[in-house]
């Protein structure tokens, strides 16, 4: 094995006082507990070897302040960017041949919306378009990998912004998720 591609991980939408406590716990072990073991575990032997990928899927909401109404989600999603990012530069500065990036996209068709029991307030790209590009990413030994341009631009521009502007914003669009 040579590649770890961390992609399970679910998310719920509701007020963090009203989702349950049992689906948020379920949910920081699928997407924070089991991409840390993996990603330990495999990066030993990687290391061990001296070469390997290791791909995590984070989300772009990883990458913003937080999410009102997806708090967990938005939460975990940010340790996987914040854990890789860190192994990263641990392999850099000692010169591995060991790559590993989180993959930063925003909605994906996939049955997400049907797990959180919501729909998207934007439009989502195709799983087929979103592996594309985190394979370039990865190849292309980028430390995060966000495959749309909107996204990107998204990204940048919330740099910017004061974060009580970016969590107005973030929670009016996951609100909308809940007009299933």
């Amino acid at each position: 094995i040579s590649v770890l591609v961390n992609c399970a991980g679910f998310g719920a939408v509701g007020s963090f006082d009203k989702l349950p406590l049992d689906t948020e716990l379920k949910m920081i072990d699928t997407n924070v507990t089991a991409v840390h073991m993996l990603t330990k575990l495999f990066l030993k032997d990687f290391v061990a070897a001296d070469r390997g990928y290791i791909m995590n899927i984070a989300s772009s909401a990883g990458l913003m302040y937080g999410g009102p109404m997806m708090a967990t989600y938005y939460a975990s999603k940010a340790y996987v960017v914040s854990l890789t990012s860190a192994i990263y530069e641990e392999l850099r500065v000692r010169n591995s041949r060991v790559h590993v990036c989180a993959v930063c996209p925003g909605p994906v068709d996939t049955e997400f919306n049907d797990v959180a029991n919501c729909k998207f307030g934007v439009s989502s790209i195709t799983p087929q378009f979103c592996a594309k590009k985190a394979l370039e990413g990865m190849f292309g030994r980028k430390l995060i990998i966000i495959p749309e341009k909107s996204i990107k631009a998204l990204y940048a521009g919330s740099k910017f912004a004061p974060r009580g502007i970016v969590l107005k914003v973030t929670g009016k669009v996951q609100k909308k998720k809940l007009d299933k």
